[in-house]
């Protein structure tokens, strides 16, 4: 009996070594303030939620310029049920390229069939850490 709890205990202890190593390596950040900032680990993700209001035609999108991290996908995510112009998410992943340092992501809410100005900007600084 003592050799099957010493194996229990060795096994659980694995599993939430490995569950906070995962936590770690992601990260969920809330963009509500002009400007954010973020840590992550090298190699790991973020992902980005920005509020959104839907059926205004304003979508939320990622200018990359000149920054090491890459965007996996991008999706939107309704935060109030079935309501017609209820609340949304804009939900952005990301994954880290750079072994570390600092990075600068725009996000910028404009329409994409008018030609004019953004309408707002949100900017995230990322410190990429080893």
């Amino acid at each position: 009996m003592k050799k099957r709890e010493c194996i229990l205990w060795i096994f659980l202890v694995m599993v939430f070594w490995q569950c906070a190593a995962d936590r770690k390596m992601h990260r969920v950040v809330v963009l509500e303030r002009a400007e954010t900032t973020v840590a992550i680990h090298s190699g790991g993700s973020l992902k980005v939620k920005i509020p959104l209001q839907s059926g205004t035609g304003y979508d939320w999108t990622l200018d990359k310029g000149q920054s090491q991290i890459e965007e996996v996908s991008s999706s939107v995510q309704k935060t109030n049920g079935r309501k017609v112009g209820g609340g949304t998410m804009k939900i952005f992943t990301l994954h880290s390229t750079k072994a570390m340092g600092e990075d600068l992501l725009k996000f910028n809410l404009a329409r994409s069939f008018e030609n004019g100005p953004v309408a707002e900007t949100k900017l995230l600084n990322v410190i990429i850490q080893p």
